[in-house]
């Protein structure tokens, strides 16, 4: 009875160990990145309506919108599964760019792309959550890259609203047709290399649909 007793005990705690398993220590920056992300967005809003520009309007309005869905889950994700550093990075580096816009919003010239490619990362980030069937924002999304007929082009990326940041943030570690890499939810710009030959950054979405963990893109080569 004794043994029985100290067996059931310990099946009690494995249960108990794994079923918390998931539930490691939160990451503690994401509290602050979402804070500097709002006090941003709000500072923008008494900014963006004095340019009359109404398609501006409409895009701040849909990134606020945007973000105001994407917070809260953001933090319920990351109290059950603490967000990776390169999720973070992401998050921060949107930041940046808003705190940036603020700041420099008189002579910035293409804020309604960044408005846009901002919103299409969150959206992609939300639709990826709302999609796992753990609402786990940690999924990772191998991405394959095809160059076509041509092969040994190496592929670059870079986060949509970097556009004019002249900055090379990934390097796929194999040259086409070969290259592939993980990447979490978001709006990437991606193009190939070689020698002196240098392709033009194309846009892309990269979304979990819970299923299919894998997109392959076909690049244009550059002549």
């Amino acid at each position: 009875m004794k043994n029985f007793y100290q067996y059931s005990l310990t099946l009690c705690m494995l249960i108990l160990i794994c079923s918390c398993a998931s539930y490691g220590a939160k990451n503690k920056d994401l509290a602050g990145v979402l804070s500097n992300t709002q006090q941003a967005i709000n500072n923008l809003s008494a900014k963006i309506p004095t340019t009359s520009d109404q398609t501006l309007i409409k895009a701040y309005q849909k990134l606020e919108k945007k973000y105001q869905e994407l917070a809260p889950v953001l933090e319920k994700c990351n109290e059950k599964y603490a967000l990776t550093v390169t999720y973070m990075t992401t998050l921060q580096e949107a930041q940046k760019v808003l705190q940036r816009l603020d700041k420099d919003f008189n002579t910035i010239s293409n804020k309604g792309f960044i408005i846009d490619a901002i919103y299409g990362d969150y959206d992609a980030k939300l639709q990826s959550i709302n999609s796992s069937s753990k609402s786990d924002a940690n999924t990772k999304i191998k991405v394959l890259v095809n160059s076509n007929e041509d092969e040994g082009f190496f592929v670059f990326g870079k986060l949509s609203y970097e556009k004019d940041l002249d900055i090379k943030r990934f390097r796929f570690n194999k040259p086409t047709q070969n290259a592939s890499q993980d990447f979490v939810p978001g709006y990437y710009l991606f193009w190939l290399e070689k020698d002196d030959r240098i392709g033009e950054p194309e846009l892309h979405l990269i979304i979990s649909n819970g299923t299919e963990e894998e997109k392959q893109l076909v690049l244009k080569i550059p002549k």
